[in-house]
């Protein structure tokens, strides 16, 4: 198993270039046809071009294959807009231009328009929205909602977290360099006769070359990350590759117990002191999690646990179930043998604020909380529990114990997301049934 899980995730590594290859190779594609197909059947390339990415978007998002869908999104949406621009220009010369302009040569209908000078602008203008919109995407959104955060994923999910970001800042700066340059070059050098060679060097010859260097990089670039992976992070995860871990969040009315110690940066962060590792197993029975729990605080009070949720993927470094321990009295952890102190709300709240606790409790938290609040507020479906619009109910940590809701299934944070005090929530609602196949 652990050679088949090293396999699935040096493949992942290399699928980040795969994307990039497909992604922006379609941009690079688009831009080529443009030599031998009518500007008026060229948004209908750059839409088969969109379409083919989408497929490689759902293979991603169904789990076919585990990969970063950053770049194939963003690249879609480039091309969808790319595509409407052009179909607008085509219109207007078709049907509005002044034949004035035609006589006169300023206007040349075999050429209405550039490609370059649409997609760079219009790849530079979106990449850039994508990257500081950063994980509030949808497409980012429905990874960490399925598969969990980057830190509940190990090291794979770390890799497509920077790999996602750094890809992005490429396209954003390859994107302004040929637009400045390819509409420097058509204001100062370009007759709106004909393509010259010097045209074709500088608005198709330049981007093209751009997109192969691109490869090689990022081809180097993912072949020392795969290499770094197998000799130092596989031999690190193998004691835990064929492991599960058991996390157990330990409250007493408001008050959650942590420890803080360590020698490393993580170590020295606040976090749940019951946490163990066992053997592989894909479900965690309520008896496994008791057994687990008891060996951790060493006696022999039967503990109040529920399950939270799990964060079980094939690619991860081992699979995580996540639970809460509720205790009546502070008092029945004395002789346990867990070192920690109990905070109160307030001071984890500011802890969480600081970035004082572990990236895991962090994402732990977080889950909680927005889970909670959305269903404190909506329906399953997302509509308004009360006629207060924006209203948003109180939290307390004694709240994730006594709340009859199941925080496994990710459609509550799809509600937090997406609900009835959201604009367009009921077209967002039709699209997603409709044309996504979505049902709430």
């Amino acid at each position: 198993m652990e050679q088949r899980r090293y396999r699935a995730n040096s493949y992942a590594i290399h699928g980040l270039w795969l994307n990039w290859a497909l992604s922006v190779g379609a941009l690079a594609a688009t831009l080529f046809c443009a030599l031998f197909i009518s500007k008026l059947w060229l948004p209908a390339v750059a839409l088969g071009f969109q379409f083919l990415l989408m497929g490689r978007l759902r293979v991603i998002k169904d789990g076919s294959c585990s990969s970063c869908a950053l770049i194939p999104y963003v690249v879609i949406r480039i091309l969808f807009i790319t595509a409407v621009m052009m179909v607008a220009i085509n219109f207007y010369c078709l049907h509005f231009v002044d034949h004035a302009l035609l006589e006169s040569g300023v206007v040349n209908i075999n050429i209405p328009y550039i490609t370059v000078l649409i997609i760079a602008p219009v790849t530079f203008i979106v990449s850039t929205v994508a990257y500081f919109r950063n994980n509030s995407l949808s497409v980012c959104f429905e990874c960490h909602a399925h598969f969990g955060r980057s830190n509940e994923r190990g090291f794979l999910g770390k890799i497509f977290s920077r790999e996602g970001r750094f890809q992005l800042r490429m396209l954003m700066l390859a994107s302004l360099i040929i637009s400045v340059y390819a509409w420097a070059y058509y204001f100062w050098r370009y007759s709106n006769v004909n393509y010259n060679s010097a045209d074709i060097f500088f608005y198709i010859w330049i981007p093209v070359i751009l997109y192969v260097l691109s490869l090689v990089n990022l081809g180097i670039r993912y072949v020392s990350i795969d290499a770094f992976y197998r000799k130092n992070i596989a031999g690190e995860a193998n004691d835990h590759v064929s492991s599960t871990l058991i996390r157990y969040i330990i409250l007493c009315g408001d008050n959650m117990f942590l420890h803080i110690g360590g020698t490393d940066d993580l170590e020295t962060k606040a976090d749940t002191p019951a946490q163990s590792y066992i053997l592989y197993r894909e479900r965690v029975s309520e008896y496994d999690a008791i057994n687990t729990f008891s060996g951790i605080v060493g006696n022999a009070f039967r503990p109040n646990l529920r399950f939270l949720y799990e964060n079980s993927n094939f690619h991860i470094d081992c699979n995580i179930f996540h639970y809460i321990c509720v205790l009546d009295s502070a008092s029945e952890l004395h002789g346990s043998g867990l070192e920690g102190e109990w905070f109160t709300q307030s001071e984890l709240l500011r802890m969480v604020e600081n970035r004082e606790v572990s990236p895991m409790l962090i994402s732990e938290i977080e889950r909680l909380y927005t889970v909670i609040m959305a269903f404190k507020t909506y329906d399953i479906s997302g509509r308004r529990l009360y006629d207060i619009k924006h209203y948003k109910p109180s939290f307390r940590l004694h709240d994730i114990a006594s709340l009859i809701v199941d925080y496994n299934d990710p459609q509550w944070l799809f509600v937090a997301k997406d609900n009835e005090d959201r604009p367009f929530f009921y077209f967002k609602r039709f699209w997603r049934r409709y044309v996504r196949g979505i049902s709430d």
